[in-house]
Formats: C-alpha cells, structure tokens, sequence
C-alpha cells in the first residue's frame, strides 16, 4: 500500500483564497517530506470562495517546493472544458513538473445545468455521460497520434488537429477515472486501463469491493491482467496520542463536514428507524466512518477496511478539510506516516485472498 493525499481547498474556512491555497501547498510539502506518493487536486463542482477552480496552477507551484511527489487533477470535469485545451493543459503541466502529473477525469453525473448553461453548452443534464465518453475519444486520439487528423464527434470536431507540446510522459500520462459513479464507468476504465478513483470517504468498504469486483471482471473480459494496485480510496484520517486527543481536537470541524454534506450521501449509513440527525460525530467515530484515534486504531479500523473492501493499492488522506488546526494536522500526518503507514506498507491487494488475515 502507498499513501497520498486529495485535496479540497473549497472546505477551508479562511478569510482569502490566497492563505487558502497557501495552507493546500504547506500540506502537499510537508506530505513530499515525509514520503508520500501522490496529491490529488480537487476541481469540485459546488464552488465555494476558496475552491481550487484549475488544479494545474497549483500543481505547477507545487512541483517547484517539492521533490518527488506526484500531481493529480481530482478531477477535471469532461463537459465544462474542451477536449484539445485540457491536452494543451495537461502536456504543459507535464513538461513543468517532468512527468510528475497524473490525469485524473470525470463529470459524467457531477455537472449542473447551470455550470452547462454559464458556459454556453447547449446540451441536456442527461447528455454529460455522452460528452464525457466523447471528450475521452478525443484526448485519446490527441496523445496517440504523432501526425494531424481530423474529428467529428457530436459535441466536439475539428480538422487537421495536432496537440503541442507533447506530454513529458510517453505515449500519455498516467489516466484516472472517477469510478463511483455507474457500473458503466467502471467499465469503460478497466477496458482502458485507467486507474479507477473509487471514493471520497463516503463509501462503505462493501460498496469498494463490488466497485473493484467489476474493475476486475471488465478488465479481465478485455484481455488485461486484473490488479487492485491502481485503486484509490479516499477517507478521513487523524492521528493523536490519545483517543480523547484525536476527538476533541476534530469534533468540532468534522461535525460541521457532516451538516453540510448532502444528506443524499449520508442515509447508506442509516440503520432501521434512525434519521440523518442521529449520525452525530460520536456515531461515525464509533461505527468508523472516520478514521480518528491513536496510531493502534486508525491501523486496525484500516486494516479491517482494507480486509473489507478487497483491498487498494494507495490509500489517500483526505486534506483541505476542516479536521484541526494546520498545526495539529501536520502533526497528524507526521504520526500516521511515522507510526501508521509503515505497518501497511507491505499490503498487496492482489497477493493475498480478501479476508485473509494480514496482521
């Protein structure tokens, strides 16, 4: 297993988006320092004072304050961007951070009409999954062919197209989807080989096997040798010296996190007879919808998600959201890197059979 960050500036509480962005950068290096993998910008579609609305600004910064960590956008949203721009983007933020970049895409569910309407995009809500699977076509075709074609699709078409510069990473950056969305998704990426971006903290570790089950199977039926290597699990993580320490210190933020999440995604928590009011922050904690503790629980409430869900190859800790003070979230995330991830370090997704004990 290997350990990354997400990142979702739109949740800080700060008086500028500048100290904002400044608080995203101080998290990724300090998460350079100390070994981790990969960080995960977010562009999410409710756009709040603070969002990261072009995650290649950041990154590019980023790759100039760190050394080995590796940049990803969370996701760039197909329908809202034109194909050939995003492959301009993405081949320069290749180049600037010598192939430290990671595409990540999606949108087939997450856009809104009035994100579609603003930009002038004459399409119905139910056409995002088309543009999506269009925009894909497209990019594809941009980084595999060395010579100008032309393109008619639906929504995009050009002639004599010929993206420069190249990509730093041959033929094509590394390729995530977010895959928590249809089956078809899921599909649609294992027969591509992208890595499939599985969750953002939401999901029960039931709900990740069945996600990989189908990756597995889809890749499988197109002729690729299956590995849960390349998922991506997201969730909330805080480490302290005591269980009271890891509460008290994130009741407050992770409480207001619940409020503000859509109830949509907080009733598969529900239990017969209760209601969205009874998951309190004590609820969750208990039940380990977050990972809050000692160093020992958050390893074992891990590795029995890990069991759980079939198993991940890179587990991201959710950043940019309001746990703790900077302060005490560096200091977390010295503690789990120091105490945590280095006992989760040899698990292998595909080496041992789910369930099997690997303590």
């Amino acid at each position: 297993m290997e350990f990354g960050l997400f990142s979702e500036s739109g949740h800080r509480r700060v008086a500028d988006a500048a100290q904002a962005y400044d608080e995203d950068l101080a998290e990724i290096v300090l998460a350079d320092r100390l070994g981790m993998r990969e960080a995960w910008i977010a562009e999410p579609n409710h756009v709040r004072p603070s969002t990261v609305t072009n995650a290649h600004m950041l990154m590019c910064k980023a790759a100039a304050l760190t050394k080995q960590i590796k940049f990803g956008t969370g996701i760039r949203q197909l329908p809202l961007h034109h194909p050939i721009d995003i492959v301009q983007e993405a081949n320069m933020c290749d180049q600037v951070t010598h192939g430290r970049y990671m595409f990540g895409y999606g949108g087939t569910h997450l856009v809104s009409h009035e994100q579609l309407d603003i930009r002038g995009v004459d399409v119905g809500r139910e056409e995002t999954r088309a543009m999506v699977y269009e925009s894909i076509d497209l990019i594809m075709k941009c980084w595999s062919s060395s010579e100008p074609f032309d393109f008619a699709g639906r929504y995009w078409h050009g002639t004599k197209i010929h993206v420069l510069p190249r990509p730093y990473q041959q033929p094509h950056p590394p390729i995530a989807a977010a895959c928590s969305g249809t089956a078809e998704t899921l599909e649609i990426a294992a027969r591509n080989g992208f890595m499939p971006l599985l969750g953002r903290g939401n999901d029960t570790a039931e709900e990740i096997r069945n996600m990989g089950d189908a990756y597995v199977r889809a890749a499988e039926a197109a002729g690729r040798e299956p590995t849960r290597q390349g998922f991506r699990v997201t969730h909330v993580v805080y480490v302290a010296d005591s269980e009271k320490q890891a509460r008290d210190d994130t009741r407050e933020g992770l409480t207001r996190l619940l409020v503000e999440r859509d109830p949509v995604y907080l009733r598969k928590h529900l239990k017969p007879g209760q209601t969205v009011q009874d998951l309190t922050f004590d609820y969750m904690a208990d039940t380990g919808f977050f990972w809050v503790g000692t160093p020992e629980t958050v390893y074992r409430q891990i590795s029995d998600y890990f069991e759980e869900s079939g198993g991940f190859g890179v587990l991201l800790l959710f950043a940019s959201i309001p746990l703790a003070t900077p302060r005490k979230v560096a200091r977390s995330t010295r503690l789990f890197m120091e105490q945590v991830a280095p006992r989760l370090a040899t698990r292998d997704p595909d080496r041992a059979p789910a369930g099997a004990a690997r303590r």
